[in-house]
């Protein structure tokens, strides 16, 4: 317990410094936190910086942490080129790639296909999609998927979903929440973390 508190004690100073989000996921395996933060570098809107820290702790005290920073440039049809610098609890890299990217007051879209600058070859594809359709003056449905894949020469390596449905009001989001996590050649899944979660928008 020790050190889930310690993991949530260290994600608060960025949640409250920079974050444009920060979620709790409270699973039936681990805790899952998410710190998300998006700038705008140019008027046009072009230029832009997003950030996004991410840890879980499970209940035998086991961690894991990433963090990235998406260096992107986005034409007016939604589609530029990104930089991605990246640490983890198992290294760290940096990628180059292609994303698209539509946001309006009811959905947004973001999606990325990248590939590592190492000499081992890999490409992952990441991407995060968001629909909140007004319910009343007061309340919004709130749905999100996030997918993530990395392959290599060899095959598939890893995968990730993470769906979210819920309601939002105000700044708040809350309601169910579904991790998984498949690893290898065969998709075969080593994690399943159904839970619920509660979001804070900054």
């Amino acid at each position: 317990m020790r050190k889930t508190w310690f993991l949530m004690m260290a994600l608060l100073p960025t949640s409250q410094l920079a974050a444009q989000s920060l979620e709790i996921m409270p699973g039936t395996q681990r805790i899952f936190a998410d710190v998300q933060w998006l700038k705008n570098l140019d008027e046009d809107q072009q230029w832009s910086l997003f950030s996004r820290t991410r840890a879980t702790v499970d209940y035998e005290q086991q961690t894991n942490l990433f963090s990235g920073a998406y260096l992107n440039y986005t034409t007016r049809s939604g589609f530029g080129g990104s930089l991605i610098g990246r640490i983890s609890s198992r290294g760290g890299g940096g990628d180059v790639g292609i994303h698209f990217f539509k946001g309006k007051a009811d959905y947004m879209i973001f999606a990325i296909v990248s590939t590592a600058i190492q000499a081992d070859w890999q490409v992952a594809w990441f991407s995060i999609m968001r629909f909140t359709p007004s319910l009343n003056r007061t309340w919004r449905l709130y749905s999100s998927l996030e997918l993530f894949s990395n392959f290599n020469g060899a095959g598939h390596l890893a995968s990730v979903q993470r769906m979210r449905l819920g309601l939002k009001h105000t700044h708040i989001q809350f309601g169910l929440a579904y991790n998984l996590s498949g690893l290898g050649p065969d998709y075969g899944i080593r994690d399943v973390n159904p839970g619920l979660f509660v979001r804070r928008e900054f």
